[in-house]
């Protein structure tokens, strides 16, 4: 995560040595459609208008783990066979995170990219990889052991998604832009790193990422 921070700063630093660049943050709640909880979470984005209706921006959203309502359950085996119980009953609960690149296009309505109130609607295209995790109860693991073919602890998902987006903004002349925005996107390539994130009951194609953030321009 640290590493695409640093990049995104490198590439919004050699942008703004030739064009007028826009620096976005604040917070996003990702809601998968069919999920009870949203994913809260945190963006950091640039903007670079071509004109005062369009624009091409990029951004980047990170959120914090859900847990999931169904509870699990399996077996731990003794490492010793004289163990006793040999066999110990293990609950589990999953997790999962949201990392997601995406860019796209603004076409502005009203004042305009960068002077007070106005619409905007595009198109984006967005990476997402989601980090799964299945947490088990405690046992004594020092003698005993989870069947590695059917008790994976971690997982991974690559997903690729076409969406639209849509919001509103007001932009304080001096200061900077206030800005509330919706992205629907729908996932066309999804692709489990093994049976857990396959099965995963907090994955859903259908994503409604809200932000609430500020824009300072660099000139």
């Amino acid at each position: 995560m640290r590493n695409k921070i640093v990049l995104l700063v490198m590439l919004v630093i050699s942008l703004g040595l030739e064009a007028q660049v826009g620096l976005s943050g604040g917070l996003t709640s990702v809601k998968g459609f069919g999920v009870p909880k949203p994913y809260m979470g945190l963006h950091l984005g640039v903007e670079i208008p071509r004109d005062d209706a369009i624009s091409f921006y990029g951004r980047a959203t990170f959120s914090l783990p859900n847990r999931g309502d169904f509870e699990g359950l399996t077996y731990a085996t003794a490492i010793d066979l004289t163990t006793t119980p040999y066999l110990q009953q293990i609950t589990y609960n999953d997790k999962m995170n949201y990392t997601i690149l995406e860019g796209g296009s603004r076409h502005y309505i009203g004042d305009g990219y960068d002077a007070g109130f106005g619409a905007y609607g595009g198109t984006n295209l967005s990476i997402i990889f989601n980090r799964v995790t299945r947490d088990y109860s405690e046992f004594d693991r020092s003698k005993y052991q989870l069947d590695p073919n059917q008790n994976e602890e971690r997982g991974s998902i690559f997903n690729l998604g076409l969406g639209l987006t849509g919001g509103i903004k007001n932009t304080f002349a001096g200061i900077g832009t206030l800005y509330l925005d919706v992205n629907v996107s729908y996932l066309i390539i999804s692709l489990p790193s093994n049976t857990l994130a396959q099965q995963g009951e907090l994955y859903t194609p259908l994503l409604f990422n809200f932000a609430l953030g500020f824009r300072k321009e660099l000139y």
